[in-house]
């Protein structure tokens, strides 16, 4: 498995784990646009779908979204 697959992958777990929040059905949205990029071999553009949707769900702010934004993750 290759290390942005492995990234990617994470994130998604991520986003999983977090969803909700007031603007849950974009977060889920943009949760299922990263399942399907990565299926689809696009993981850097499945990472950054997974992130929208932690963004959606948590906040930019939070620790999860930064734990992933932050160090070159």
């Amino acid at each position: 498995m290759r290390k942005t697959q492995t990234t990617t992958d994470c994130v998604i777990r991520d986003a999983r784990r977090v969803m909700g929040g007031q603007m849950e059905s974009s977060a889920r949205l943009c949760l299922s646009d990263a399942i399907e990029a990565a299926n689809n071999g696009d993981y850097p553009g499945a990472r950054a779908r997974a992130l929208r949707s932690i963004a959606y769900s948590v906040g930019i702010l939070s620790s999860v979204y930064r734990r992933h934004t932050e160090g070159g993750l």
